[in-house]
């Protein structure tokens, strides 16, 4: 019988510290919420009832301070992530579940990797909550994917949620931002030189791993914009790599983002014995129906019932002929 383990990180409270351009990663209202609203439905008993030593959180919260007031060790900076990877890895064994959430900032910065991306590519990152510091990191792309790939190589069942922009082409929509609605991203790229010292491996293992992803697969760019194509996990993205995505006040008061918001609304509704590819085309129906602009994607591994291991094969409509 496997086992299921939850990630979930939330940052509400950015320190707002200026980029080399002026702008700066500006605090949220909805991320901390969503990962309450998504750790409440995996421990709801009479839904997934998992135990909290199965979860692993990290959040920064706007109080009455400064600072978060949570304890610095669940701040979401990017030694914190990288280590919550690491551990929920540790913990999970071959053929258990692994869900991973993310509810922050998405963001672009010059590539640490010129020699995989060229001297003018650029790296796709979660943005941790002291990114204006220019000794802080992002946790980048090249990065999660080795992250992933270890938890792909283990065998568990894979699933990774990011509510949040990739970034890529969000600058119009940030202009048309309305009606109390928020971006997840600042949609311009990150010129900051950081040191480079990851800790997710030394940087020609990061490279190997990227490297022995064939050269077809890095050709073909997801339309979410993040990562590489998925295999051998289930990925949903907030949004194309072109649009923003937001977090907004359903309920009237309290702002959530989208993805986590609707996906919630959905599993309460509908119950969780769906594929991801049939949340996910509720979710979009959703999401459109308030913003046009914002596409959640998936990617990966669709047809996995959604907090389950089993495959649900896709269903078609099918065409009688009768003969008169």
């Amino acid at each position: 019988m496997s086992d299921l383990f939850a990630l979930l990180i939330a940052i509400d409270n950015y320190f707002e510290l200026p980029l080399p351009d002026g702008t700066y990663y500006p605090k949220l209202g909805g991320c901390v919420r969503d990962v309450n609203h998504v750790y409440a439905f995996l421990t709801d008993k009479s839904r997934i009832g998992l135990a909290d030593d199965h979860i692993i959180r990290l959040s920064a919260s706007i109080g009455a301070g400064a600072e978060p007031p949570e304890p610095r060790d669940q701040w979401p900076t990017y030694r914190n992530m990288v280590m919550a990877f690491k551990q929920v890895t540790a913990m999970a064994r071959p053929g258990d579940q692994v869900y991973i959430h993310y509810s922050g900032h998405g963001g672009r910065t010059i590539t640490a990797y010129p020699e995989i991306k060229g001297p003018t590519g650029v790296d796709e990152g979660l943005v941790p909550l002291d990114i204006g510091d220019p000794n802080a990191q992002y946790l980048r792309d090249i990065e999660l994917h080795t992250l992933i790939q270890n938890l792909v190589d283990k065998g568990v069942v894979l699933t990774v949620v990011f509510d949040c922009c990739h970034s890529g082409g969000a600058t119009r929509a940030l202009v048309q931002n309305t009606n109390g609605a928020r971006a997840r991203g600042i949609g311009r790229v990150d010129t900051t030189v950081r040191p480079l010292q990851p800790l997710v491996a030394p940087p020609m293992d990061l490279a190997a791993a990227w490297n022995r992803t064939t050269a077809a697969t890095r050709s073909l760019k997801p339309a979410s914009g993040w990562l590489l194509e998925p295999s051998g996990y289930t990925f949903l993205a907030a949004c194309r790599a072109n649009e923003s995505a937001y977090e907004f006040p359903f309920s009237g008061t309290e702002s959530n983002g989208a993805l986590t918001y609707w996906m919630l609304d959905t599993l309460r509704t509908a119950g969780s014995n769906l594929s991801y590819a049939q949340l996910h085309d509720r979710i979009v129906a959703k999401v459109h129906s308030q913003f046009a602009a914002q596409t959640p994607m998936l990617q990966g591994e669709g047809d996995v019932r959604v907090f389950g291991v089993e495959r649900i094969p896709a269903q078609y409509a099918v065409l009688s002929l009768i003969h008169i």
